[in-house]
């Protein structure tokens, strides 16, 4: 009768092994999904309506102040933060910082908007929206600028600035008329200093003429 070979390797554990290993590695892999903010201007401007999607324990309501330092937010309407169960959960603010358990987030408010202003600073990176229904609009030199890494799409109806992966996001919006007021305006005035320079050179020849 012949013995059991007590050193033949055990292929079957071995591949279980490394079907085990290849699984850790490609749940290692795969991101986590990015934390999101999706901010929407309402229709006559005077309200900004934000979502955010995120995984962490705090979340910001702040604004920049006169010396560039967070001042928290006064006026935030209909806040509501639930878990991912959709159980909704009190937040603890303490000048702007709203701190909860660890977990998976939904948070929903309102704020007004002054002077055409978006603002919104993040614990961690987010990927940003903002939406700004017609006739709004925003990336002009002078009426309306957009901070780092904000990407404007622009169709009829809507025009959408997208941020990657940032930490605060600001941009300023106006109606798309007020361009074609300010080039009058600045026309206006090329107008005026033309005028003039005419009537300087005018004087400045008939005093040589004396």
């Amino acid at each position: 009768m012949r013995s059991p070979n007590r050193n033949r390797p055990n292929y079957r554990s071995t591949a279980l092994c490394a079907v085990s290993l290849a699984l850790a590695v490609l749940l290692l892999a795969v991101p986590a999904a990015a934390n999101t903010a999706d901010f929407t201007v309402s229709e006559n401007g005077s309200v900004l309506y934000a979502e955010a999607k995120f995984s962490g324990s705090s979340y910001l309501l702040v604004m920049p102040g006169l010396l560039g330092e967070d001042v928290a937010l006064e006026d935030v309407r209909n806040l509501t933060l639930t878990n991912e169960n959709g159980t909704v959960v009190e937040p603890k603010n303490t000048k702007g910082t709203l701190t909860f358990p660890e977990g998976n987030y939904t948070l929903t408010y309102s704020l007004p908007i002054a002077g055409g202003f978006v603002y919104a600073k993040f614990p961690t990176a987010y990927d940003v929206t903002v939406t700004l229904p017609e006739p709004y609009t925003t990336g002009h030199l002078i009426l309306g600028t957009v901070s780092g890494g904000g990407v404007i799409s622009a169709d009829a109806e809507q025009t959408v600035v997208t941020f990657t992966q940032t930490k605060a996001v600001s941009l300023t919006f106006y109606e798309e008329n007020r361009e074609m007021i300010l080039y009058a305006f600045l026309a206006g005035w090329l107008v005026v200093l033309a005028l003039a320079y005419m009537r300087y050179r005018k004087i400045k020849k008939n005093r040589l003429k004396i």
